[in-house]
């Protein structure tokens, strides 16, 4: 090979490789989920949705951070319990505190 197609190769193995690493970076900023509803927590908006069926979710519409204050967490908590119909029996923060993950007894339905 010539050292013009070289480094042409090279070249657009470079394009390759930063457009892969823009796109990765992109993965977790999907559109919303349109099942989700929105919850409004301590005047910020929250989108509560179902992962999977032992799991709910609550994230932050805007960029930042869960509210990890005992109300706010309560009020997630009562918020995901409302749209989902379960009991939560676990919670946890994921992706750097901007979820917060619960899981869900649906055999032990609330009772309204």
């Amino acid at each position: 090979m010539s050292a013009f197609h070289v480094r042409h190769a090279t070249s657009i193995a470079g394009w390759v490789l930063l457009g892969a690493a823009a796109l990765a970076g992109c993965a977790g900023l999907g559109t919303a989920d349109p099942a989700a509803q929105r919850v409004t927590v301590e005047g910020r908006t929250y989108l509560v949705s179902a992962l999977t069926a032992g799991t709910w979710t609550a994230t932050s519409q805007a960029a930042g951070p869960i509210s990890t204050t005992p109300a706010g967490r309560a009020a997630l908590l009562q918020a995901i319990e409302q749209h989902s119909g379960c009991k939560v029996t676990d919670v946890d923060y994921s992706r750097g505190g901007m979820q917060l993950d619960a899981q869900v007894d649906c055999a032990s339905r609330l009772k309204n």
